[in-house]
């Protein structure tokens, strides 16, 4: 009993002395990431001049898309006289954040430069747009993080350091009012149930809390108008189409890709803009911010993902969309052929290949094979983007106008769509009207809000530099008002 005494002793000092060396080890590291956050506090509250008007940023439901301003020569010295008016009238800074603050615009040019199609965040080399009017050149920019883990590219800018130049974006798209998980809460895509305010953010917050940018929400609809009008009057060879389709029930089928030439601005409006995502939105545009939605359908994207993922094993956008140039719809739609005989219907001159009821052989009671889910995919396809080009057509003819443009993530990575748009607007016509589409997809919304923001501080930059020229002659003197007061002396000095 004695010898155990002083081992049960032992035992109790080490116990204490492994306690308190974890205790310190914790403290220590406590301490580190609270010196840390410290000093990231201290980088966002010195922010002393701001790049963010450079920037457009569109957080859509899967991808972020961006657009950069690279000024040229000139205008960059315009935007380095800009943010040394800003550091004069802040308050006193240090003369490395004054360094790194004027060499900001240099270090974000050779980061976006370097950007390729193959990395991480893309730049889109083909897309790039000289703009004289602006004094510089826009790049177009996707991110291929999945919105759903924004966190991963809060990180990417964190690492470069770009948000000590950044204050505020301008960001339209779903994600700039949507929530996400907080790090280390919940699955990374939560059902509709779960997005309780507890366990969830917004993105918003988020931009705002690790990297100190304020995001500037935009209007969607007008961010996309204001970005689409700008690329119609700015961008050579941006609109094409497709002629000569012959639409076959596997692969692509045969047709022309043509690039039509830029409208003359005169005969830029109206127009109908039929914007397909989730849902679809026909605009009808009459000015450079004057629009209406005169129509629109909840057969959309939406739709066609929806019904693939409850008919068959499909599970994602892309997935479909690579099934349906492999499927056969004839497996599963009716055609006039199958109605009445390889002849067709000669009296409303409907071809034997011409589709009479989409999944109509599905209805039957035996099916000759058991359908692919590629088929179902191409089937579905081919139901939506035939009842979308009707739409639009009757919708062109009761708003009287006969150049009709598509847009809308629906046609991303979509050519098959594209070309069965193509075919049913020039089937529905006659040949008198063209389905058209976008070389800048997707980036309209980005676009818009860049030029938004960009606007407004070049109008707020033109009155600084009023001022500014107000201060520097303040204290000089009118020739003419001297001129008079030296003819006062001298008629006195007479008398």
């Amino acid at each position: 009993m004695a010898a155990t005494l002083p081992m049960q002793r032992s035992e109790a000092f080490w116990t204490r002395v492994f306690l308190f060396g974890a205790s310190c080890v914790a403290g220590l590291i406590i301490a580190r990431k609270r010196k840390l956050r410290r000093f990231h506090l201290h980088i966002l509250s010195t922010k002393s001049a701001d790049c963010g008007r450079l920037f457009g940023l569109d957080i859509g439901g899967t991808l972020a898309k961006m657009v950069y301003f690279q000024p040229a020569d000139g205008a960059a010295a315009a935007q380095r006289r800009q943010m040394e008016r800003q550091l004069k009238r802040s308050d006193p800074v240090p003369f490395d954040t004054r360094r790194a603050v004027e060499g900001s615009l240099p270090l974000i040019d050779e980061f976006i430069m370097s950007l390729h199609s193959t990395d991480g965040v893309q730049r889109e080399e083909r897309l790039e747009m000289h703009v004289p009017e602006l004094g510089g050149t826009i790049h177009f920019i996707k991110c291929v993080f999945q919105t759903a883990k924004m966190d991963e590219i809060t990180d990417f800018v964190r690492r470069r350091f770009f948000h000590r130049y950044i204050k505020k974006i301008a960001c339209t798209g779903g994600g700039a009012f949507k929530v996400i998980p907080e790090q280390g809460r919940g699955p990374a895509i939560c059902p509709r149930a779960a997005l309780t305010a507890s366990c969830f953010k917004q993105f918003s917050s988020l931009f705002a809390s690790r990297l100190g940018i304020e995001l500037q929400k935009a209007d969607e609809i007008n961010a996309l108008i204001q970005g689409l009008n700008f690329v119609l009057r700015q961008a050579e060879e941006e609109c094409y189409t497709f002629v000569n389709v012959v639409p076959d029930t596997q692969g692509l089928g045969c047709a022309t890709k043509t690039l039509l030439p830029k409208p003359d601005k005169r005969e830029l409006y109206p127009f109908l803009l039929v914007n397909i995502g989730s849902g679809v939105s026909i605009l009808k545009v009459t000015g450079e911010a004057q629009y209406e939605r005169v129509s629109g359908t909840s057969l959309g994207g939406g739709t066609f993902l929806g019904l693939c993922r409850a008919l068959s094993k499909l599970r994602s956008f892309d997935e479909a969309m690579d099934a349906s140039v492999e499927g056969d719809s004839n497996a599963v739609d009716m055609t006039v052929g199958d109605i009445y005989g390889a002849a067709g219907y000669e009296q409303f001159q409907l071809k034997s290949e011409t589709v009479a009821s989409s999944f109509g052989k599905a209805g039957a009671r035996r099916l000759p094979q058991q359908p692919r889910d590629a088929d179902l995919a191409r089937s579905l396809l081919f139901m939506i983007t035939q009842n979308l080009g009707q739409l639009a057509f009757l919708n062109a003819r009761r708003v009287h106008t006969k150049r009709i443009y598509f847009s809308g993530n629906f046609l991303r990575r979509n050519e098959l769509a594209c070309r069965q748009l193509a075919y049913a607007i020039d089937f529905w016509s006659k040949s008198e009207m063209q389905a058209q589409f976008f070389r800048h997809e997707g980036f309209f919304g980005a676009l818009g809000t860049f030029l938004q923001r960009f606007d407004a501080s070049a109008t707020s930059t033109n009155a600084s530099d009023d001022e500014d020229e107000d201060d520097d002659h303040a204290g000089e003197s009118n020739p003419s008002e001297v001129e008079d007061e030296e003819a006062t002396k001298e008629e006195l000095e007479q008398k």
